[in-house]
């Protein structure tokens, strides 16, 4: 009993020593500067200890310096380059290949970083090529204005709608026209912030430009100060083939003799190969297409019984199995479920408000991509919908027509989530609950 005790002493020790060293060497140092500065008024000046605990006491002193020094400066550093000596050693390929992570998807990249993480860093280009590049001009069209306010030149590619790859693509969603929609409407929204950003005067403005192309891509990807020495590449492994085809996600730095060469020549290739942003039917003497799109995120609100009133729904964690929606996030009333609403069930109303300008001609398009878990039931303007949407796991989410139920002036669209009880619920996870949309809206200015 004994020996366990000394035995658990011992590391206990040795934490609290290191994890108070900087503090300890102050100690040290500032116990032999005064013993060096007293020495002589404890000391006669003849004595003859006054030297040697004057010496001694400067070099306790300078060990407390010492110890200081490498705390401060040269431990850090010092790890840095042991860790970075054994992943040569455990992953010799990625580090030689100066790849920095590797995801199963975009998903999970996500989780891991976000585009503001990765934008905040960059001081000079930002360049992003993919398909319809939606999740951009959705979720990040304000960070992409802020930064070019600030200098920083964006460059924007995607694939040109009257492609007929974009039409082979559509085939393997068995004929849908979501993906032909996507590129449509991120191409307005995109033409949209070009107008905000040419409206700003600014002499420290950089510049926005967009390209399209009309060939299959041999990937997705995020160019971020590429040709400086601190550059990042973050690339979707392999050509889109639809949404049904997720593909892996790599993060590379700029290494010699690594990958970051291979995709930022490629990355230049495909930009040579394409042409600026001017598609006919943007072009015209006839009444402007305005398009507006809103996401589950910040824009929805959920009702508390509590208050009766509205507040904004949080981000949620769900199943693995979830599938998303371009530009989106799943959304409930918190974080995560409780147990006991796991077991027992729960029901909560969610809306989205939004205006119509007043003058609107006509409203070609107005279609709400909808996923829920375990069901939704949605009410347009007081008009609700005779049935239950789900589809959280569905390989495409639901698409509802509203052009019917909206009006100039104030718009909601109402959600009533339900998820049913599961009694045998062991975790919260075994029945998680929540919410994932995107509203999109196309309109004719008089």
């Amino acid at each position: 009993m004994l020996e366990d005790k000394k035995t658990s002493k011992g590391p206990a020790l040795r934490m609290w020593i290191r994890d108070r060293v900087v503090f300890l060497a102050l100690i040290i140092f500032g116990f032999g500067a005064a013993a060096y500065i007293l020495s002589p008024q404890v000391f006669p000046t003849h004595s003859i200890w006054l030297h040697p605990v004057k010496e001694f006491s400067l070099l306790i002193a300078m060990i407390g310096v010492v110890s200081l020094g490498y705390e401060l400066f040269l431990r850090e550093l010092t790890f840095n380059e042991y860790k970075d000596a054994l992943q040569e050693i455990v992953n010799p390929d990625a580090v030689r290949l100066g790849i920095q992570g590797i995801y199963k998807n975009r998903s999970e990249l996500g989780n891991a970083t976000s585009f503001e993480t990765l934008f905040k860093r960059v001081k000079h280009e930002i360049y992003i090529g993919g398909t319809s590049l939606l999740s951009i001009s959705t979720g990040s069209r304000d960070l992409l204005r802020e930064k070019v306010l600030s200098g920083v030149n964006v460059k924007l590619l995607l694939m040109d709608p009257q492609s007929p790859v974009v039409d082979l693509i559509s085939r393997q969603a068995h004929g849908k026209s979501t993906f032909l929609n996507e590129i449509k409407t991120s191409i307005l929204l995109l033409q949209k912030l070009q107008e905000e950003i040419e409206s700003v005067e600014s002499p420290t403005k950089g510049k926005f430009v967009v390209h399209t192309y009309r060939f299959i891509p041999s990937h997705s990807f995020i160019s971020l100060d590429v040709q400086e020495p601190g550059g990042l590449i973050v690339a979707d492994i392999g050509p889109y083939l639809g949404r049904n085809f997720q593909r892996p996600s790599i993060v590379l730095i700029n290494k010699k003799h690594g990958l970051y060469d291979h995709y930022r020549d490629l990355n230049d290739s495909m930009w040579l190969e394409s042409k600026p942003l001017t598609p006919s039917w943007l072009v015209g003497e006839g009444p402007k297409t305005r398009t507006q799109v809103f996401a589950s995120g910040k824009d929805t609100e959920v009702h508390d019984p509590e208050t009766e009133s509205w507040r904004t729904a949080e981000i949620c964690q769900g199943s693995d199995d979830w599938r998303g929606i371009k530009g989106s996030m799943w959304v409930w009333i918190r974080e995560q479920v409780t147990l006991e609403e796991a077991k027992t069930g729960t029901q909560h109303g969610f809306r989205l408000k939004f205006d119509i300008p007043p003058g609107t001609k006509a409203m070609p398009r107005a279609e709400l991509f909808l996923r829920a878990d375990d069901v939704c039931r949605v009410t347009v303007n007081d008009v609700g919908l005779k049935q239950d949407y789900g589809g959280a796991e569905y390989p495409e989410p639901f698409i509802i027509n509203c052009d019917d139920f909206l009006r100039e002036g104030t718009n909601e669209i109402h959600f009533e989530v339900i998820n049913y009880a599961k009694p045998d619920a062991a975790a919260p996870e075994d029945n998680p609950s929540g919410l994932i949309y995107r509203l999109h809206l196309e309109y004719l200015e008089g």
